[in-house]
C-alpha cells in the first residue's frame, strides 16, 4: 500500500509550510465555519492547522500507516482511516476538503463520479466541497524524467515522469540495512470532465489555478470550489 515505507520520511520530503497555509486561507475563504471533513488528509499539517483555527474537524486517509503518524503529532485531532474512493458517514459537514493533489490518486473518471456521491451524501445543503489536482501542464513538465536526490536521515532518490495521462513517482530510501521503495501513480484529469460529473450532481463550481488565478489557466494545480445545491 502506498504511503506505508514513505510515511515516516514525508514531512521531511514534501513538507511546505507556505503551501499550507495557502489551503488553509483557501478554507477560510469559501467555508469560514462549521465542521469539515478532510479526505487524504496525510500527516495532519493542514489538519492541525485548520483545528487550531476553530474548525470541528474529522481528518481521513486511506494509509492508517500515515493516521498513526498524524495522531502521534497531533493526538487532539479527530481521525479516522477511510477509502475516499466511496464511503458513508453518519454526519454531515458543512465543508469537504481534499487537497494536495490527492484526488490524482483515483484510477478512473469512475471512481472519481463514485467519490463526489459520496462526498454530496454527507454534505449538508449548500455545503462546500474543495479540492486540487494536477492541471494538464503537469504531463508536459514530466514529459523527460526528473530525478531528485538528497540526504534527509538516510539518503533518498526520487524520479518523476509522465506517461500518457498518468504521473509516476518512485521513491527509495537507503536504509543501513534495508531499501524502502514505494511507486506511486497518480491519473491527470481533463478539467472539463471533472466539472462536467460536478454539475450533473448538482454542484455550482468554480475554478482557480494555483490558488489565487480565476478559471483554468496555465499552472500546476487546478482548483475547484464546489457548493451542494439545496434539496
Amino acid at each position: 500500500m502506498i504511503y506505508e515505507g514513505l510515511a515516516k520520511y514525508y514531512d521531511d520530503l514534501v513538507g511546505d509550510e507556505e503551501a499550507t497555509l495557502k489551503w488553509v486561507d483557501l478554507t477560510k475563504k469559501f467555508c469560514p465555519k462549521g465542521n469539515l471533513l478532510e479526505l487524504a488528509c496525510g500527516s495532519g499539517e493542514i489538519s492541525y492547522k485548520l483545528q487550531q483555527e476553530g474548525y470541528d474537524l474529522l481528518a481521513t486517509d486511506f494509509s492508517s500507516s500515515m493516521i498513526e503518524r498524524l495522531n502521534s503529532k497531533y493526538p487532539s485531532v479527530a481521525t479516522q482511516v477511510l477509502d475516499m474512493r466511496e464511503f458513508t458517514l453518519d454526519k454531515k459537514f458543512d465543508g469537504v476538503i481534499c487537497y494536495c493533489d490527492s484526488i490524482n490518486y483515483l484510477n478512473s473518471m469512475e471512481e472519481v463520479k463514485r467519490m463526489f456521491q459520496s462526498v454530496k451524501d454527507c454534505l449538508s445543503d449548500e455545503g462546500i466541497f474543495i479540492f486540487d489536482m494536477h492541471t494538464l501542464d503537469r504531463l508536459e513538465e514530466f514529459s523527460e524524467l526528473y530525478i531528485e536526490e538528497g540526504e534527509l536521515d538516510v539518503p533518498y532518490q526520487w524520479t518523476i515522469q509522465s506517461i500518457d495521462n498518468e504521473i509516476h513517482q518512485h521513491f527509495a530510501f537507503f536504509e543501513e540495512d534495508r531499501i524502502i521503495q514505494e511507486q506511486h501513480i497518480q491519473t491527470v484529469f481533463h478539467p472539463n470532465d471533472i466539472m462536467t460529473s460536478l454539475y450533473e450532481l448538482g454542484f455550482r463550481c468554480e475554478a482557480y489555478t494555483d490558488f489565487e488565478k480565476e478559471g483554468i489557466q496555465e499552472g500546476e494545480k487546478l482548483f475547484i470550489v464546489a457548493r451542494r445545491e439545496k434539496c
